[in-house]
């Protein structure tokens, strides 16, 4: 004869659940562990099982002087179901109003024409310019860094003004990119778009 194989740990969750459903009535741990063992669950595994089932929500307890009590009502039951019904309706809700903004995002992006090479090339040299002009920038700032306060100033702001045209133009290509590759989707990948428009490995945006 085989032997009998044991229950799993989520069989003897639903075993000890129903046991205390059914007896409707308060349990230390110790009648738990007796009420398990009538049921088939061990009493070495009562302990784990009941807090799984505390952390599910699934059982209730508290604390009655000295004793900690543990209780599942079939009311109780009820209500739990209720609260992640609820819950779950409301992440759905969510998850749909995000999923409709993507498709009207998506909707709009198709609807754009794919930018020319040419375009692409004229984005990707007025980016490169920007990006000298910021590095040159720097540069002077650095060269000036024993000058008067104001005239630092005067340089910090307009690094950070090539700073921004740099990285918009970052944005500008990108956005490029990104519908050219959809509109020519299986015919050239975006490291061979970066290479043909001579986008280096590093492209990003600045610090």
């Amino acid at each position: 004869m085989s032997k009998r194989k044991g229950m799993s740990f989520d069989e003897k969750k639903v075993t000890l659940l129903a046991a205390m459903q059914g007896e409707a009535s308060f349990f230390t741990l110790k009648e738990l562990e007796t009420l398990g063992k009538s049921k088939g669950v061990i009493p070495q595994a009562v302990k784990d099982v009941v807090e799984s089932l505390v952390a599910d929500d699934e059982v209730q307890s508290d604390k009655v002087g000295s004793q900690l009590l543990f209780w599942a009502l079939p009311s109780q039951r009820t209500a739990t179901l209720q609260n992640k019904r609820q819950k779950l309706e409301a992440e759905t809700k969510h998850l749909q109003a995000e999923l409709q903004k993507l498709q009207a995002e998506l909707t709009q992006l198709s609807s754009q024409p794919a930018p020319t090479e040419e375009e692409a090339a004229t984005l990707r040299a007025q980016a490169a310019m920007e990006r000298k002009k910021c590095e040159q920038l720097r540069s002077e700032i650095q060269a000036y860094e024993r000058c008067g306060p104001a005239k630092l100033a005067e340089m910090k702001k307009l690094t950070a003004i090539a700073k921004e045209a740099a990285n918009r133009w970052a944005d500008n290509i990108c956005a490029v990119r990104s519908l050219f590759l959809r509109e020519r989707r299986g015919e050239i990948s975006a490291s061979q778009f970066d290479q043909t428009f001579g986008l280096p490995e590093e492209f990003e945006y600045l610090e």
